[in-house]
């Protein structure tokens, strides 16, 4: 069901983008971790300074015992940046899976070639995921190794539930992006709509904690399923990651459907 050739094509002619995004995460882990030595010199100073901030501010960005190890890396590599940076790159390549090729005026010779739809949407997911895991797998690695330079005491199985968590959340929003790409045929339509989403659904988690009315969402929220579990903290919840996975298969059973209905221009 999968092509080869159209996996490496895919891969190949972003070669140099995958190098920034990936590039780009290890160098956030290496600065955060390269200032954490600072911070553990000064641990109770740096906890009581943040207790001092503004309740919202430490909702917002989940601080806690930002002192110690697990308080410092969620606050500074799983709140944020790095969590949108993931998001970015998968709501990127979401939105180049059913529509790079009918935009460039390929879709005809793509298309017209012995291969179904459904082989080739298989087969440009795959390379989106593969994408997406080696993001996730840079992470895991940098923050690892970074760590035991540090002679940080969290286990490697903790770091890598925290990459296997932002890894999953960009797998969601790459899904609902491939899903948008499908129904409308628009690379930018379908990017513009899944980066609203995921701001839109960061806002509810952001603000959840602090307005009564709001809570209640976090239990449908995708990013309280994700970043918001704390993994680096709490570990692993198989509740929120099965729900994660589950959308992300919906959404991607939906993109063949749609793409199968829609007719292709180029």
């Amino acid at each position: 069901m999968l092509r080869k050739p159209l996996y490496l094509k895919s891969l190949r002619d972003h070669a140099r983008g995958i190098a920034g995004w990936v590039g780009g995460i290890i160098l956030i882990v290496v600065v955060q971790l390269s200032v954490y030595p600072t911070i553990r010199d000064s641990a109770e100073g740096w906890s009581e300074l943040t207790k001092q901030f503004p309740k919202a501010l430490q909702e917002i960005f989940r601080m806690s015992d930002y002192g110690s190890e697990r308080g410092y890396l969620s606050t500074e590599l799983l709140s944020f940046i790095v969590p949108f940076i993931f998001i970015g790159l998968g709501c990127t390549w979401g939105a180049r899976v059913t529509t790079e090729d009918e935009e460039s005026g390929a879709a005809d010779v793509a298309l017209g070639l012995p291969i179904s739809r459904h082989s080739y949407v298989a087969t440009r997911m795959v390379a989106m995921f593969s994408v997406l895991l080696l993001a996730g797998v840079s992470f895991f690695c940098t923050l690892s190794v970074g760590a035991r330079i540090l002679n940080m005491s969290i286990s490697l199985s903790d770091y890598a539930v925290a990459s296997l968590t932002l890894t999953a959340v960009a797998i969601f929003f790459a899904s609902l992006a491939t899903c948008f790409g499908a129904l409308w045929g628009k690379r930018t339509m379908a990017l513009g709509v899944a980066m609203a989403t995921a701001i839109a659904l960061f806002i509810l988690y952001s603000l959840a904690p602090l307005v009564d009315f709001l809570e209640p969402t976090t239990k449908v929220n995708p990013i309280q399923w994700t970043i918001g579990s704390q993994p680096l903290t709490n570990g692993f919840d198989p509740a929120y990651m099965f729900w994660t996975v589950a959308l992300s298969v919906l959404f991607g059973a939906l993109t063949f459907v749609l793409y199968q209905r829609r007719d292709i221009s180029s």
